[in-house]
């Protein structure tokens, strides 16, 4: 009976050490797979956040032709904070190989004012077992060209002007083409001295005038950009974006970029 109660001890002794050890190989394969996915999360969130970084350093000129088209779009006023629209894909080179980044315009109040315009760059990848992504968000900083509401006087931006390029096929000088109000004008007029128009004028594209402009009682219609130095009696404006954007040679000199925030996890 006393052999028997040692085999039985013996036999719960190696039953104990038995289910120790596999506990402690359960915890020792449970530290290795944890150490493993953190290993993997930060590297899949520095390739997440290279990617993001090389798009805003390396694609500057796509990032801002995108806003300038995206000014043009109506954006529904109803997304929510977290909302946003216009979303487009982009492929950069990145190690050898080409790879998605997604671009798009954002309504988020924790980042800036509803009505300031936001971009978000965002990367979403899988690397591995595990998720990572990258988030930078962008603010565009208007030229004055674009952002006045209002007629603005040329000698307040004549330095501004200057640093633009107008399409050659669309700009006359010192002319007043025959217009309609089904047939606007769509260019830019410039007009170097003093001016009289003896018919209604229709602009939808940017009117300079470096001197005065005697209307003669006609109307002058202006839909995208005035710069005028006078009485702005007679004359009516529509700031608009589109057509002081497609008559500018080098555009992406209108907006500058700015960084608000990133984030990654």
């Amino acid at each position: 009976m006393k052999k028997g109660f040692i085999t039985i001890y013996v036999l719960l002794v190696l039953l104990f050490l038995s289910i120790s050890l596999a506990f402690v190989s359960r915890e020792v394969q449970s530290k290795n797979d944890l150490s493993k996915d953190l290993l993997n999360k930060k590297q899949a969130v520095y390739e997440a956040e290279s990617r993001a970084n090389i798009f805003v350093n390396n694609y500057e000129n796509d990032i801002k032709e995108y806003i300038l088209e995206d000014y043009k779009r109506i954006i529904d006023d109803g997304l929510s904070d977290i909302g946003h629209a216009n979303a487009k894909k982009y492929y950069i080179n990145y190690n050898n190989s080409k790879k998605s980044i997604m671009l798009m315009r954002v309504i988020d109040s924790n980042i800036a004012p509803r009505k300031e315009k936001v971009y978000r760059i965002f990367e979403h990848i899988f690397y591995k077992n595990v998720i990572a992504e990258a988030n930078i968000y962008l603010r565009a900083r208007e030229n004055i060209l674009i952002s006045s509401e209002e007629i603005v006087r040329y000698e307040d931006i004549k330095d501004e002007l200057n640093k633009f390029e107008f399409k050659e096929d669309k700009t006359i000088h010192n002319e007043i083409p025959a217009t309609s109000k089904e047939k606007p004008y769509k260019g830019v007029i410039i007009l170097d001295q003093e001016t009289t128009i003896d018919k209604d004028l229709y602009v939808e594209g940017i009117l300079i005038a470096k001197d005065r402009i005697d209307t003669k009682g006609k109307k002058i219609r202006i839909k995208g950009l005035a710069a005028i130095d006078q009485n702005k009696g007679n004359i009516e404006y529509v700031k608009d974006y589109g057509p002081i954007i497609d008559n500018i040679v080098n555009k992406a000199d209108l907006i500058e970029l700015e960084i608000l925030s990133n984030h990654s996890f």
